[in-house]
C-alpha cells in the first residue's frame, strides 16, 4: 500500500519505458487474491510474493532472477527432461 500510487501503476510505469526492459520486478504485496496475482502478471511483474513471506525465500528468488537474467542464451545445464 503505496503512498499515491498502487503498485501495479509503478510496474506499469516501470514497464512502459523501453530503459527498463530488462529491470525484474518482484511484487511484494498483502494482496494474496488470485486476481490480484493474475493482474499483477499481466502487467509485467515477473514474480509476485504475498505477506507474510520468509526473508530467505525472497534472497532465494531474487538470486533465481538474476541467475537467468545472466543465463539468457546459454544452454542449460541439463537440458534432458526424464520421463520417469
Amino acid at each position: 500500500m503505496l503512498p499515491g500510487i498502487d503498485g501495479y501503476e509503478v510496474c506499469r510505469k516501470i514497464r512502459r519505458d523501453p530503459d527498463n526492459s530488462g529491470i525484474p520486478i518482484l511484487m511484494l504485496t498483502a494482496k494474496s487474491g488470485e486476481i490480484d496475482k493474475i493482474v499483477g502478471f499481466e502487467l509485467g511483474a515477473d514474480d509476485y510474493m504475498t505477506k507474510p513471506f520468509s526473508p530467505r525465500e525472497l534472497v532465494l528468488r531474487i538470486k533465481s532472477h538474476f541467475e537467468k537474467k545472466n543465463n539468457r542464451g546459454k544452454t542449460p545445464r541439463n537440458p534432458r527432461i526424464s520421463s520417469r
